[in-house]
């Protein structure tokens, strides 16, 4: 499912268009763990809201590192 599309789903977490497209593109280049804490954070979402609201993202960060600097 494409959560992009359905953004009134996530209109709690996420209030704009803008909002959304920046919190995927934020994800989707970030470079570890610590760098995802640090944008749900910014967007004031828990781990947990992220999860169960963006499953899609959620499972494509599973995968990076933990910390950015182990990829060097």
């Amino acid at each position: 499912m494409d959560h992009f599309m359905d953004e009134h789903c996530h209109s709690d977490l996420l209030h704009s268009s803008r909002d959304l497209s920046s919190f995927y593109l934020e994800i989707h280049t970030a470079k570890s763990k610590v760098e995802i804490v640090k944008i749900l954070y910014g967007y004031n979402l828990s781990e947990e809201a992220f999860t169960e609201g963006f499953p899609d993202l959620a499972k494509a960060v599973q995968d990076l590192p933990d910390d950015a600097s182990t990829t060097t």
